[in-house]
């Protein structure tokens, strides 16, 4: 590794760090846009091994001072899209250049790179809660399995995609994939490839490891990790500062999160699962805790929402139903829990629920109230059809007030039912907000911010 990193750079390789140098990176997008055009022009042509890989380097380092904007909040689907279809094309870059004759230290270049541009893709898939591209697992395993002698640092890139894919991502929070990505680079290397015992990695299956007992040459053993992981949690709960490149991106109330959860997702054996009843059926949904309150507090509205067999809301209201209720959406139930439900829609109009976000639901048949629910994952099944799991929150919710006095904070009984946001009460403004009612069985509902 040290020859390559000591040769003399080329004039392609030149003439291309000057190119990447005025890329309009003040514009994400565009520059996203001319490196995938760059890169598809490069896999087109032919060229030695050596200097496809040299080039490639350059390429995918600027993809990763981009890489950001996965991450950011408000990205578009078009630059997501761009953004996947670069380290796409670099991976395919690598791929090409792994020849018979390639020398030893090239290889582990070119495995590396590929590994990691295919790492960004699946990161990319799981922040949008989308399946990852098909046969994206065989490749990240016939990659690792081509080197002979892998190198600390390619094992644990290995380690940690593999890791990464164990987490059950699509059950994380929003932001979560990116959390769970640093967790693994500071504990991850815990974990430990074997021939004899953990999960079961299997080159040939489109998933990352197999947790039943299963005949395999290589095995990641994760009991290390669990040790570890557990000591951070030990940590976290007793308020001891993180690690310092942790402490910088993490939180530590979403890091005690993520560690109970990867906890759960890494360890092997039996598993708790609930009773799920297959249903069918639809519910009616609304966005938000604010969406919730008015659809509850306007009765008469309610009862003729019951009636419409399309989604509504806003400009498409139909004709005498108030146009400023919030919008309503049918999904349809694909199965039921204890205390939550699997919903379906094919065609929604306009962003999904998130995870994490707040939610109503109402059946569309009998006189039942809208119901708080919260979002647990999301994911796209197919191009059009969204998927999530809610958890309900209770039966019933009521409406309360939160009234904030200079030296103590109390709740009180609203003087009337769904009382607008900001009306002035006897100590000053006041906001509503929706509980649920302490006679039910589920967690309270707190109010998402108070008004002195």
């Amino acid at each position: 590794m040290d020859a390559v990193e000591r040769r003399r750079l080329s004039w392609r390789e030149r003439r291309l760090m000057a190119w990447i140098a005025a890329l309009p990176t003040a514009e994400p997008r565009r520059a996203l846009a001319l490196l995938a055009q760059s890169v598809r022009a490069l896999n087109a042509v032919l060229l030695d091994p050596i200097t496809r890989i040299s080039l490639l380097r350059h390429y995918e380092s600027s993809a990763s001072d981009l890489a950001d904007v996965f991450a950011r909040p408000g990205l578009t689907g078009s630059t997501a899209d761009i953004a996947t279809t670069v380290h796409s094309e670099i991976a395919q870059g690598y791929q090409m250049a792994l020849g018979p004759d390639l020398p030893s230290e090239w290889r582990l270049i070119a495995v590396g790179g590929a590994i990691s541009s295919l790492a960004e893709v699946l990161r990319a898939a799981y922040r949008a809660y989308v399946p990852a591209p098909p046969g994206l697992w065989r490749r990240v395993h016939a990659l690792f399995g081509s080197v002979a002698s892998p190198t600390l640092d390619l094992e644990r890139l290995y380690v940690g995609i593999v890791l990464l894919g164990l987490s059950d991502p699509y059950a994380l929070p929003a932001g979560g994939v990116d959390a769970a990505s640093r967790i693994i680079a500071e504990v991850g290397e815990r974990a430990v490839l074997n021939d004899a015992s953990g999960f079961a990695i299997i080159p040939g299956a489109d998933k990352p490891a197999e947790p039943a007992e299963t005949e395999a040459g290589l095995f990641l053993d994760t009991t290390p990790l669990l040790s570890e992981l557990a000591r951070l949690r030990d940590d976290l709960r007793a308020r001891r500062p993180l690690p310092p490149r942790l402490a910088e991106s993490v939180l530590p109330d979403l890091a005690l999160r993520l560690c109970a959860m990867l906890g759960e997702t890494w360890r092997l054996g039996p598993r708790r699962r609930s009773l799920r009843v297959r249903l069918a059926g639809d519910r009616l949904v609304c966005q938000g805790l604010a969406a919730l309150q008015k659809l509850r507090a306007a009765d008469a509205f309610a009862q003729r929402l019951v009636e419409l067999d399309v989604p509504w809301g806003g400009a498409h209201a139909p004709s005498g139903v108030d146009p400023a209720l919030p919008r309503v959406t049918t999904w349809r139930i694909r199965d039921a829990a204890r205390t939550g439900l699997w919903l379906s829609c094919a065609d929604l109009e306009g962003p999904p629920p998130a995870p994490g976000t707040w939610i109503g639901i109402k059946d569309p048949v009998g006189a039942g109230c809208w119901r708080a629910a919260t979002v647990r994952w999301l994911r796209r099944s197919r191009p059009h059809e969204y998927a999530i799991g809610v958890a309900l929150l209770g039966e019933a919710q009521t409406e309360t007030v939160l009234r904030i006095n200079p030296r103590r904070a109390a709740f009180a009984a609203s003087p009337m039912v769904g009382a607008p946001s900001g009306t002035a009460g006897p100590h000053g403004p006041v906001e509503a907000a929706a509980q649920t009612s302490p006679a039910q069985a589920g967690p309270q509902v707190p109010s998402r911010r108070a008004v002195p």
